[in-house]
């Protein structure tokens, strides 16, 4: 029997055995420079990445000559248990890519042949989200003062194995070792707020496909999921007390005129929360008000709809500021205050965004006003912080400054109710149209999406600094960035797919790196890297030329 290597390990490297009896082989002993016994079949494999190919590209990292080897007998192990849930989420993540199941211990003391350590250590000088990885010949070791920073430096290291391949679980030989590039990663954010928004109304996804686009979200170290509830075209959660929300307002969508079960129960939401935390994401349910309220009205006409253009319903189509809450009846105060009511306790996160942008003209500017601060005061009574669009919010005398504004504003439309809600003490979230709409067309030949902001292609989401778009404001106002997918042209997952990659990654690392540390050419290499990965596990990617 002969081993199947193609180079060779560090010099240096400690001599380690890794018992193979279970395979009813005899025994391997690596020693030194080569593998050169001539009984025994491995199947040894290089490493699958470099340092400098993980995207969001990390602060500062050193790639060494050695290899550190993971096989079926590496052991993950943590020294604290408050990283059981990051401990198990690597296990099962590595299952998929590596085609076996690790073992896992609380003890620091392993005779496994080698170790992943998951570390809590406040010792460390770095963020909330901040982690080293350090990758020796014998054990990678794992290092934050939370767990949050642990589950990011596991995007990092996961990136430096095979990519998820879910035909692999269980069908690969015990035989097989895998292999990382020894060095240091010492890595943080730029911004605390690193989000992505889903419009589940114009275009439904079901709790998977929402999932799935979390779990990507994870691996490229989003920490934001905004969930675009409600909107003129469809309501998409459950409210008690309100039934017509769901048989009546969720009928709907783009292009579609009877959306079956096109809702979340609050059973469902609860569990896309759940799914969201376990993986350090902050959810941010969106309730659309008071323009973007087709769906609701056409549900309660009686209450929620007194002016403007005639309800047509259902609505299948794209136009903005076509509907407005019934002011004069103040009926919609409980009517949003029970909505609030309703999600508030299954958030686990300190927002609730209420959209606030693009009133129909005939709305008074004061009813506006009083309807917003009245929102803020509901919101705040749930204990959740308001968040919402500069336009129109801005123009909002009245707000506390804990309110969050998000700036998607172009030239057109910039940027006095930014300026105005910075003036006022609130902090920003950057997502200009023209840089992080994924929803909009790469290029002119893109079949798929929009072109009112104009072309947003792999390079334009990717060259832009956050704290220059909008002058005036600067670094110490931005909480962060967010990238929305609208669904005007979605119909299918696929479809969402192809517009969301590669520019998620693009715009991850404008929300992750140092502005000094990017640039287009490096992440242009890096991308085919990903691209690949991407495609591996099953995803639709936009191949950028």
């Amino acid at each position: 029997m002969r081993i199947m290597s193609h180079f060779t390990l560090a010099k240096k490297r400690v001599a380690k055995t890794l018992s193979l009896t279970a395979l009813g082989l005899v025994q391997l002993t690596l020693v030194g420079c080569t593998f050169a016994e001539p009984e025994v079949k491995a199947v040894l494999q290089k490493p699958t990445a470099n340092y400098q190919d993980i995207i969001p590209l990390p602060v500062k990292s050193q790639q060494n000559r050695g290899y550190f080897s993971l096989s079926y007998q590496t052991e993950i192990t943590i020294n604290d248990k408050r990283l059981k849930s990051e401990q198990i989420f690597l296990r099962d993540l590595l299952k998929q890519s590596l085609g076996f199941e690790l073992k896992t211990s609380s003890s620091q003391s392993s005779s496994a042949f080698s170790v992943i350590a998951l570390e809590l250590d406040t010792s460390l000088n770095l963020p909330e989200e901040g982690y080293e990885l350090e990758v020796t010949n014998e054990k990678v070791i794992l290092s934050a003062a939370t767990s949050a920073g642990v589950f990011r430096g596991i995007q990092s290291l996961r990136q430096l194995l095979p990519a998820v391949n879910t035909k692999l679980a269980g069908n690969t030989p015990k035989d097989m070792v895998w292999t990382i590039y020894t060095g240091k990663i010492t890595d943080q954010p730029r911004y605390s707020y690193r989000g992505f928004m889903l419009d589940v109304s114009r275009h439904f996804y079901t709790v998977e496909e929402v999932k799935s686009i979390i779990d990507s979200l994870a691996e490229y170290k989003y920490n934001v999921f905004h969930f675009h509830l409600t909107d003129d075209q469809g309501w998409r959660i459950e409210i008690p007390g309100w039934p017509k929300l769901t048989t009546v307002g969720s009928r709907s969508a783009v292009g579609m005129d009877d959306c079956k079960n096109c809702y979340y129960t609050l059973d469902e939401y609860a569990d896309i929360v759940a799914y969201a935390d376990q993986r350090h994401i902050m959810l941010i349910p969106e309730i659309d008000t008071p323009g973007h309220v087709r769906a609701a009205q056409a549900s309660y006409p009686e209450i929620l709809f007194c002016d403007g253009d005639p309800l047509e319903w259902p609505y299948t189509g794209i136009k903005v500021k076509i509907s407005s809450l019934c002011f004069k009846n103040a009926e919609i105060y409980d009517f949003f205050e029970d909505v609030v009511a309703a999600i508030a306790p299954l958030t686990t996160g300190s927002y609730i965004h209420v959209g606030g942008d693009e009133t129909p003209k005939w709305v008074d500017k004061k009813d506006y006003e009083t309807f917003m601060v009245k929102a803020e005061q509901i919101i705040n009574k749930y204990g959740k912080t308001m968040m919402g669009w500069t336009n129109d919010l801005g123009e909002v005398k009245g707000l506390s400054s804990s309110s969050v504004g998000q700036h998607w504003s172009i030239k057109k439309t910039c940027c006095e109710t930014t300026l105005n809600m910075i003036e006022n003490g609130s902090k920003i979230v950057m997502s200009p149209a023209n840089k992080t709409y994924v929803d909009l067309k790469y290029n002119k030949d893109t079949e798929l999406g929009l072109k009112w902001a104009g072309f947003n292609s792999v390079e334009n989401s990717y060259n832009w600094n956050p704290a220059t778009i909008v002058p005036g404001v600067t670094d110490k106002d931005i909480i962060g960035v967010e990238s929305p997918l609208w669904g005007e042209t979605v119909k299918t997952i696929e479809d969402a797919q192809y517009l969301i990659f590669p520019r998620l990654l693009t715009i991850s690392e404008v929300a992750w790196s140092p502005q000094e540390s990017r640039d287009y050419n490096s992440i242009k290499n890096r991308l085919d890297v990903h691209i690949k990965r991407l495609k591996q596990q099953g995803i639709n990617v936009h191949q950028p030329q």
